[in-house]
């Protein structure tokens, strides 16, 4: 059985002042007309039916998420007391599964993407599916890059493995982490170089065995609280391994360390949607460059991203602006700086205003 776990822990800090804490990105419409995680389920459904879809977010949002998607299936969310990055996330979720099917595949997915081409990308979900299935691989979906992108970090392609259909799954040779311009340049000029997406799919006996010898300090800790998933001791359980837990990635804990490590090449219009400046790909631009959401006016601007809420935001005679109008706070900023969005929520708390995060 094919199980799709979404990973919805983030807590949106790029997308301020429109995400917050309690609302953070993936709950909100920031791409479209549904919420970023309601889309990414819906998504997934050719492929994987609601009751075999996992959601594993922070405990507070557990109920507005249950709200979003009340078709998924009983015991299906995972409240995690507090963040501590995707390696936890995963192994949480591939320790429950344990319990109803150990031999089932996980594909692991983040809540917050935006995919174009959806038939494309199921048709990826069960090529991987059916390569995970046969063997014990660590599989993780690369995007085949369109442009020379210093925000993302690559995957380095190795020797073919297997091949199926259209598809060919290639050894990891190597990850590597977000390169300066040039260094982009040179990766997808060589072809030899896929964004890391952050996708994933194996089998859960096969991440199981990936974390027992890789970070068995984190196996341990999903052990002691094993026999309590899927009971009503699991929200205590969880509690007290989290109070000890170390945050970490997935990649850096995993992948970068095993040598089943595989990727499957893909082309479906991805876009990790990882702040304002990536939603000119999304809106959509007019002819001036300029990508909009809600009552904005503009006059003489040029390639600006402007959303705005409850009233009109105009701007005159500007270029590569972030606007961005909430009912209690107003983001501007260049478009380069968007990276350092997420910089405002320690500022804020200093300044005392806490409220507005």
């Amino acid at each position: 059985m094919i199980y799709a776990v979404i990973m919805a822990g983030g807590s949106g800090t790029r997308f301020w002042p429109e995400s917050r804490k309690r609302r953070p990105k993936q709950l909100l419409c920031i791409a479209g007309e549904k919420s970023m995680i309601r889309t990414t389920v819906e998504r997934i459904l050719p492929a994987i039916p609601f009751e075999r879809i996992m959601v594993v977010t922070g405990e507070e949002h557990a109920d507005e998420i249950r709200c979003q998607i009340p078709e998924l299936g009983e015991g299906m969310i995972i409240a995690e007391p507090a963040g501590r990055n995707t390696a936890p996330c995963i192994a949480l979720a591939a320790y429950k599964l344990s319990k109803i099917d150990p031999e089932g595949i996980m594909v692991v997915l983040p809540a917050d993407h935006l995919i174009k081409q959806e038939r494309a990308f199921i048709e990826n979900v069960k090529t991987g599916a059916e390569v995970a299935a046969d063997g014990n691989y660590l599989i993780t979906f690369g995007i085949v890059p369109d442009r020379p992108e210093t925000g993302y970090g690559y995957i380095k392609l190795g020797v073919p493995v297997v091949k199926t259909g259209s598809s060919t799954v290639f050894k990891v040779d190597k990850f590597v982490e977000k390169p300066d311009r040039a260094t982009a340049e040179h990766y997808v000029a060589s072809k030899s170089y896929l964004w890391n997406s952050g996708m994933f799919v194996w089998k859960v006996s096969a991440i199981i065995r990936a974390f027992e010898a890789h970070l068995p300090r984190l196996s341990e800790s999903m052990e002691n609280i094993l026999q309590a998933l899927n009971t009503s001791r699991e929200a205590e359980a969880i509690d007290e391994a989290y109070a000890t837990m170390e945050a970490i990635s997935i990649d850096y804990a995993v992948m970068e360390k095993a040598d089943n490590a595989l990727t499957l090449p893909i082309d479906v219009g991805w876009n990790d949607v990882g702040s304002w400046a990536s939603l000119s790909d999304v809106w959509g631009c007019d002819h001036h460059g300029n990508a909009t959401r809600g009552l904005v006016v503009i006059v003489d601007g040029k390639d600006c991203i402007v959303r705005s809420s409850e009233k009109i935001t105009a701007i005159i005679g500007v270029e590569d602006l972030i606007v961005v109008d909430t009912p209690d706070a107003l983001l501007v900023c260049h478009r380069e700086r968007t990276q350092d969005v997420r910089k405002l929520q320690e500022v804020l708390k200093n300044l005392g205003y806490e409220n507005l995060l």
